[in-house]
């Protein structure tokens, strides 16, 4: 009797606990379920822009693989832009069986009360569909990298080797200027009343011309009259001889 006495409190807290951690998953259950069915609205209409932003950005993927140039780039951004395609389609394919209409944004009323376990499924699908995404995008750019390192740079303006224009030759122009100019009148000593053979003479400095201009006949008459004047016979204050009568 003792012994069931000190089991009856055990066995009684044993199933309360349990009640109340039932309750408490259930109300935690119960809350998640009530959140996501009253988000199901917005969150059904931001996976389906999403989705058609998704296939809309296909044809310009489309026109991006068109434009390289080496069929193995083509082939393989080929293959990745068809996977893309196919995981879009597919995600639409999803939303539409959630939708009453199929093409609208209401969703089914039992879609709606399990919207947080149908959640989690398209999340996961729409995070592999921008993986695939970015990944088309990086590729695609190192290709584009690749090419553009490949190919030769652009030659500088500058050393571009312009047309040589025919011209005539400057030393021939320049000889026939020359030809054409009457020749310098030479200064020549004779004309400031030198010999011929000074001008031959080296060049000594301004001693040299110095003995040149005493060395010229026109100096040497200029000497000869200076000193005739200043003659005592010529000077009015010289005192004057009388004459004898004749």
């Amino acid at each position: 009797m003792a012994d069931q006495s000190n089991l009856s409190p055990l066995t009684i807290s044993l199933p309360l606990t349990a009640c109340l951690v039932s309750f408490f998953v259930l109300g935690q259950t119960l809350t998640t379920y009530t959140s996501a069915y009253l988000a199901a609205p917005d969150e059904i209409n931001t996976f389906i822009d999403a989705v058609d932003f998704s296939i809309q950005e296909n044809e310009s993927y489309d026109r991006d693989v068109g434009k390289l140039q080496r069929l193995d780039d083509k082939l393989r951004m080929g293959k990745l832009l068809r996977e893309i395609q196919k995981s879009g389609d597919d995600l639409r394919e999803e939303l539409n069986r959630l939708l009453i209409d199929g093409g609208g944004t209401t969703l089914r009323p039992s879609t709606r009360l399990l919207w947080a376990a149908k959640r989690g499924r398209l999340e996961e699908r729409m995070r592999r569909l921008d993986l695939l995404r970015m990944r088309f995008l990086v590729v695609y750019m190192g290709l584009i990298a690749a090419n553009s390192t490949d190919q030769p740079a652009p030659k500088d303006p500058e050393k571009i080797e312009r047309p040589k224009w025919p011209v005539r030759n400057l030393t021939q122009e320049l000889q026939e200027s020359v030809k054409r100019k009457p020749p310098m009148r030479r200064l020549t000593t004779q004309a400031m009343g030198h010999n011929d053979s000074v001008g031959e003479m080296p060049k000594m400095g301004w001693m040299g011309v110095v003995a040149e201009l005493q060395s010229s006949p026109l100096m040497q008459r200029r000497h000869a009259s200076i000193e005739n004047a200043m003659s005592p016979m010529s000077s009015p204050m010289s005192p004057r001889t009388p004459r004898t009568p004749g």
